[in-house]
């Protein structure tokens, strides 16, 4: 169902900016703070590609392969600042812009005229500060995002074409993630078994070109973990609570901030009006409407609930994924919101409603988001 909004892709494009501002402000309070060791192998990884030395890293002192992670990310970065000169620390914040500039495509296509209010999802606290960071999830969203639009839309009238279509996503998500391999289990619930096939044999020779260069397959992932089981199980738990309470109203600045400054208070505020909104816009949702649609968007959360599934199971047997926190939920994060603002929209009498909380909601949670440097 579409209602008129003629101002839509104006809408989307004015929230990109705004994210783009509020990165650009980030970065300007502290730019340093975004490059975390993860970051720093990234770009040197990207610069070694510019350089023809292939990729790889100095570890130990000493040069080698880099099949910790996979080439897609670092490619880019490359990719960009070769295109525009630019440095490679500002390429990596223009790839992860880049790719949330894509999700907001994505939307576009996805939802017509409804996805001025679906690309609300984009502006929460947590994802901001991703997309701030030199860190692949920002580009990893966009390939996952696009496999599941397309994997929804033509599920039922597979073709050549459409297979082709999903081995391009599914490619871009493994070269950029090797959480990509989640993405099998939504092909095998619905039985893509030419996909699954395909998709194997690539995933295959990424990982014995890297065996070949540096004896494993994964640079070192697949230890199991030291820590008692139980402690690890609440300590996923908590993080996973985190995630899913606070996505939309954690403010990263509050553990710098001094005990006694009023700013706290200001923070503290701002989330509670957002809690009061929230939960009017949900009493009204489920209290009050009846609803004429059903939920339209199943496959989406059943592939972010897919990830989720993957994501415990690796952390409860993987040591190096060492805590269930925003940087590994984010894409079941961005997949449950996309979902459930998709179906809001969808509802007319519900929408018109409730879509005011949602506006208020999201755009509080770039309060968050903004540097209180300033």
């Amino acid at each position: 169902m579409q209602y008129p909004r003629p101002l839509t892709p104006s809408l989307l494009v004015l929230q990109f900016l705004v994210i783009v501002g509020v990165v650009w402000l980030k970065l300007r309070a502290n730019a340093s703070y975004f490059i975390t060791p993860d970051s720093q192998y990234y770009l040197q990884a990207a610069h070694n590609l510019l350089q023809g030395k292939g990729y790889v890293v100095d570890f130990e002192g000493k040069e080698t392969f880099c099949a910790i992670w996979p080439v897609g990310y670092s490619a880019c970065i490359a990719a960009v600042s070769r295109l525009t000169t630019l440095p490679l620390e500002i390429a990596s914040k223009c790839v992860n812009l880049g790719a949330v500039g894509g999700c907001f495509w994505l939307i576009y296509r996805r939802f017509s005229e409804r996805s001025w209010f679906v690309g609300l999802g984009l502006m929460s606290s947590s994802f901001v500060q991703l997309y701030t960071n030199t860190w692949s999830e920002a580009l990893f969203i966009f390939f996952v995002l696009g496999f599941a639009f397309s994997f929804e839309k033509k599920n039922q009238i597979q073709t050549s074409a459409h297979e082709l279509e999903w081995m391009v996503w599914l490619i871009g998500a493994f070269l950029v993630r090797y959480a990509a391999v989640f993405l099998f289990i939504p092909l095998i619930w619905y039985k893509k078994w030419r996909v699954i096939l395909c998709y194997s044999l690539f995933i295959g020779i990424y990982l014995s070109y890297n065996f070949y260069h540096t004896d494993t397959f994964t640079g070192g992932h697949g230890f199991w973990p030291e820590e008692a089981f139980f402690s690890r199980i609440v300590r996923g738990l908590r993080g996973l609570g985190e995630e899913v309470l606070f996505f939309a109203l954690r403010d990263w600045d509050l553990k710098t901030l001094a005990s006694h400054t009023p700013l706290k208070w200001v923070i503290y505020g701002v989330a509670f009006l957002q809690l009061a909104i929230i939960g009017a816009a949900l009493y009204k949702l489920f209290f009050i409407q009846k609803y004429k649609e059903h939920f339209s968007d199943k496959i989406i959360l059943e592939i972010a609930f897919a990830y989720l599934f993957f994501t415990i199971a690796i952390y409860l047997t993987d040591v190096s994924i060492e805590s269930l926190y925003f940087r590994r939920l984010v894409p079941f994060s961005l997949l449950t919101v996309v979902a459930g603002l998709g179906w809001v929209s969808s509802q007319k009498a519900v929408f018109e409603q409730t879509k005011w909380y949602f506006v208020v909601f999201f755009v509080l949670s770039l309060v968050h988001a903004l540097p209180k440097s300033y």
